[in-house]
């Protein structure tokens, strides 16, 4: 019992003790800083900015959150290429030129088939489905040198369409035009039917059954 005493006595003696140094120190300390006005003014917006943190640290804990959560999120890179298409008009002679943006595919074969569809398809802004009266697809795209062929699949009229004159060669050379300039490697297009290189699409499609 008596030793039980002993440490307890110890014990509140090394409190005391550093109660007391500790107490000295921190009033040497706050008489440094009465002394250098810039030196407190520092350590006073050290302070107010931990404990802020602290503060911060303690409602993330509480409300489950993520301590980077503060920042908001990264907007997302757009790194689709501008390119430029020619749709065929419906006058069967001219172009309308547009600008879109695209995901371009590494591969030139690849591009290339995509811009065929583009062109097949027509205008977003103006209805130009008279300029390419038929439903078709590409079966494949090969390269050689600098030429690009394309075969295209069955070309199938589609319901009371209407063909019109010079509309087909009208199409090719939006095709041309739109794959060379988009790339450069590329100076001459040739487009096949079922394999069949310069056959006419819209002679050959068959009327939508």
């Amino acid at each position: 019992m008596n030793k039980l005493k002993d440490r307890i006595k110890t014990h509140i003696s090394t409190i005391r003790a550093f109660t007391a140094v500790s107490f000295d120190r921190a009033m040497a300390f706050k008489r440094t800083l009465d002394g250098d006005p810039l030196r407190k003014n520092r350590f006073l917006v050290l302070s107010i900015s931990l404990l802020l943190i602290f503060d911060y640290m303690v409602f993330c804990y509480h409300a489950d959150k993520n301590l980077f959560d503060i920042f908001p999120a990264l907007p997302k890179l757009d790194l689709r290429e501008r390119c430029s298409i020619y749709i065929p008009a419906n006058d069967g002679k001219s172009h309308l030129k547009e600008t879109r943006r695209i995901d371009v595919p590494e591969d030139k074969d690849r591009f290339a088939g995509l811009l065929f569809r583009m062109v097949a398809k027509g205008s977003i802004y103006e209805n130009t489905s008279g300029a390419v009266p038929v439903d078709t697809y590409v079966r494949t795209v090969w390269l050689r040198g600098d030429t690009c062929y394309i075969d295209a699949g069955l070309a199938v009229l589609r319901d009371n369409a209407t063909v019109i004159p010079g509309s087909e060669e009208n199409f090719r050379t939006a095709l041309e035009k739109s794959i060379t300039e988009n790339i450069p490697s590329i100076k001459r297009v040739v487009l096949l039917e079922k394999g069949v290189p310069l056959k006419r699409l819209w002679e050959v499609a068959g009327t939508v059954n």
